[in-house]
């Protein structure tokens, strides 16, 4: 058992079994076309009373609470509780049903927990869609930016693979996609660019217009620089999520297309490890409060 699967465990142990009962508020609010939200690591669970459910609900509360709403939602993978059970993805699509109704367009990514055949059966179109066959990709298109949805999945068959890798097919088509592009654009990934660190050089290198990375996966709000050596030492800002729902920083971040740059913004409303229920520490408020309302500018140019 490695280090995520024994948290997920043991946070479970401590819960008994029952599905969740919160609920998420609905609302009536007008969109901002040049305003995104980003949530990751969800871990939605279909068949236990498991506190991710309890926490993420909370999460697309205070999304739906803000004014204007978002008129796009990136899911950054870790959608499922950890193998990708088609009760999660079920139960997910329920408890994202709020953020449907209020007219919030949802974009959904692949993380190490899931499973790309099963996600697609709950949500076939999704997964038709894709830009590249046997992947989840996907452009989402604001005002003055792009957002590339790879798929960092490396799916085993019989256990869980933590870490991460972007089909060689993916690739071609992004060499394809920055070579023709004339907007800026974010390269979107569960996995960092630190972890997949060969891959985030191609990224980089596939067009200057290429700007930002952006990842979930580690649970943390983490600020890096990659560089394109090949170019000068180029900077590529990269920003990693909180965790929406299950441990680490606690939270969504959302992202606002200044029409020069973009604004990443986090919204952290929590932070514990393993789990709630377990005996806090000082420094995890210490770290919420340094974390929360935290601003980074990435230019187009």
């Amino acid at each position: 058992m490695n280090r995520r699967e024994f948290i997920l465990s043991a946070s479970a142990f401590s819960l008994a079994s029952c599905v969740h009962a919160q609920k998420v508020v609905s609302t009536d609010k007008r969109h901002d076309e040049s305003f995104a939200v980003i949530v990751s690591d969800c871990h939605i669970c279909g068949d236990k009373k498991w506190h991710a459910n309890d926490e993420m609900v909370k999460t697309l509360n205070q999304i739906l609470a803000l004014d204007p709403l978002p008129a796009k939602m990136i899911v950054m993978g870790d959608i499922a509780a950890l193998v990708g059970l088609k009760k999660d993805y079920i139960e997910a699509k329920k408890v994202f049903k709020p953020i449907v109704d209020a007219g919030i367009e949802i974009s959904w990514m692949m993380g190490n927990h899931d499973r790309r055949d099963v996600f697609a059966e709950v949500f076939p179109e999704w997964a038709k869609s894709s830009e590249v066959e046997g992947s989840i990709v996907h452009v989402v298109k604001m005002p003055s930016v792009d957002l590339v949805l790879l798929d960092s999945l490396d799916q085993l068959k019989k256990k869980n693979n933590h870490d991460g890798k972007v089909s060689d097919a993916q690739i071609k088509w992004l060499e394809k996609f920055g070579a023709s592009t004339k907007r800026p654009f974010f390269v979107c990934t569960h996995h960092d660019g630190r972890q997949m660190k060969k891959f985030a050089q191609t990224a980089i290198g596939t067009s200057k217009l290429m700007r930002g990375y952006v990842h979930g996966h580690r649970h943390s709000w983490m600020l890096d620089a990659l560089h394109d050596w090949k170019d000068g030492g180029r900077l590529v800002r990269s920003v990693g999520m909180p965790s929406a729902a299950l441990w680490g920083d606690i939270g969504f971040v959302t992202l606002r297309d200044k029409g020069d740059h973009a604004e990443f913004k986090i919204y952290e409303r929590d932070c514990f490890f393993p789990s709630p229920d377990f005996k806090r520490e000082e420094s995890w408020d210490v770290l919420r409060k340094e974390n929360d309302g935290a601003v980074v500018k990435v230019l187009y140019k």
